[in-house]
């Protein structure tokens, strides 16, 4: 367990000196040459990449190649120091000086003491030295005590058989679901296999992307790792997984150093609640999976609506050229002007958006790519004699009528009933209710 009880305060005003300060400070018993090489190697970090973890708080560190122990020694400056290029101020330094080959394990489990609900708040204010050491210590104290034999257990035999699954499995690809460190370096090291996908939305913080580059080849970085089925999408749409992969997800809490969850998928057909739109037969160069993409976002403005009102909106997928003369603008076109990956279909953090603009009347014009041409877009249909079903009027009537005039697909929701329906060639092809 590591020693948090070694705490200072300090009235220092610039970085350089005050990482000094606390270097003279607490290694006073080591020569002078040996505590200016510590200072060295953490300026020299800082201009790699700034230690800044949080508002407030700075997470220095100095990896030596001596056979010493791990030490923590923390500082609060009550005024706050700038800290990088931009001036933002730190409160709280905590310097780790740990020997090579214990810094990721060292790392690993400071980072995920910081990163405990409450944690940083109380830190930012604590008023003395004094109380700064009780809250890591207390906090260091939690997270043990969260530890149950019986679930490491458990999780450790779930763990055994996911190695002996991957070893069976040709086509199985593990994928970590995870923004702490610990928990990442414990599951590097008890998973056997070649590689592992890591998904986080803090890989800058994880700070060993060489050091890990090693388990974990391919790590790439999203805004939120909690959509994973919509991150497995996208995945797929990048080639990065492929079809006939089977998916075996982790994930666990932050401050835990296991992962407590697992989900098996098969590639593509399981990450799509509606899947039996891949199997549609459509006589057009309409991309199934954007389709599909289309009908799941349907499906949760169906179910969720709009700050609890119900929501209608129409997606029109399927290539430009033949649909944009029958497109006009009801607004200035929300979408226009944005590079390609601002504006994919296929991107998650952008399904927020998508359901924000569904309140505006209009279409949503997709190309086959996944691209967003255009929301707020009225469709402007010549007069053709057409049959719908008693009740549906002219959002139904718009986006039937598209697929009258062009080769393309259709996606409507029902504002009253919240019913889908899929339409191509001029008719009704497909129906989900909201319950599906």
């Amino acid at each position: 367990m590591l020693d948090l009880t070694k705490t200072m305060e300090s009235e220092c005003r610039e970085k350089e000196p005050l990482l000094a300060e606390i270097i003279d400070r607490f290694l006073q018993d080591r020569d002078k040459a040996f505590r200016s090489r510590i200072h060295r190697v953490c300026l020299n970090r800082e201009k790699e990449a700034s230690t800044m973890v949080g508002p407030g708080i700075a997470f220095p560190h100095a990896v030596v190649r001596e056979d010493i122990p791990s030490a923590v020694y923390c500082c609060l400056i009550k005024e706050g120091v700038p800290w990088n290029s931009s001036g933002d101020k730190v409160q709280i330094v905590i310097l780790l000086i740990c020997h090579e080959e214990n810094h990721l394990s060292t790392l690993s489990e400071l980072a995920s003491i910081l990163q405990m609900p409450g944690v940083p708040d109380r830190l930012l204010n604590s008023k003395t030295a004094q109380e700064m050491g009780e809250i890591l210590q207390a906090a260091q104290q939690k997270k043990e005590g969260r530890r149950s034999p019986e679930k490491e257990s458990v999780t450790r035999v779930l763990l055994e058989n996911i190695n002996r699954l991957y070893r069976e499995s040709p086509d199985m690809r593990l994928v970590l679901f995870s923004n702490s460190l610990e928990q990442i370096t414990a599951l590097g090291e008890f998973l056997t296999a070649d590689e592992i996908l890591l998904i986080s939305s803090r890989p800058r913080r994880l700070d060993q992307r060489r050091k890990l580059k090693k388990r974990f080849p391919h790590i790439i970085e999203v805004s939120s790792i909690k959509d994973r089925s919509s991150i497995l999408k996208k995945l797929w749409t990048d080639r990065v997984l492929k079809e006939g992969d089977l998916v075996l997800s982790l994930w666990g809490f932050e401050f835990d150093d296991m992962a407590h969850s697992f989900s098996l998928s098969s590639v593509p057909r399981d990450l799509y609640e509606e899947a039996r739109v891949l199997n549609y037969n459509i006589p057009h160069n309409v991309n199934l999976e954007i389709l599909s993409r289309a009908v799941s976002l349907a499906s949760e403005l169906s179910r969720q609506g709009r700050e609890g009102k119900p929501a209608g909106t129409i997606f029109v997928v399927g290539e430009y050229d033949s649909v944009k003369v029958y497109c006009r603008q009801l607004i200035i076109n929300p979408f226009g002007g944005l590079d390609d990956h601002e504006r994919s279909i296929l991107d998650p953090s952008l399904s927020e958006t998508i359901k924000e603009f569904s309140k505006i009347d209009g279409a949503y014009i997709i190309d086959n790519s996944g691209r967003i041409l255009s929301g707020g877009t009225y469709l402007s249909i010549p007069p053709h004699p057409m049959k719908l079903e008693p009740g549906l009027g002219a959002r139904h009537a718009a986006a039937l009528g598209i697929t009258m005039v062009a080769p393309v697909a259709s996606v409507v929701i029902s504002e009253s009933t919240g019913h889908i329906r899929v339409f191509w060639d001029g008719a009704e092809q497909d129906m989900f209710t909201p319950s599906e």
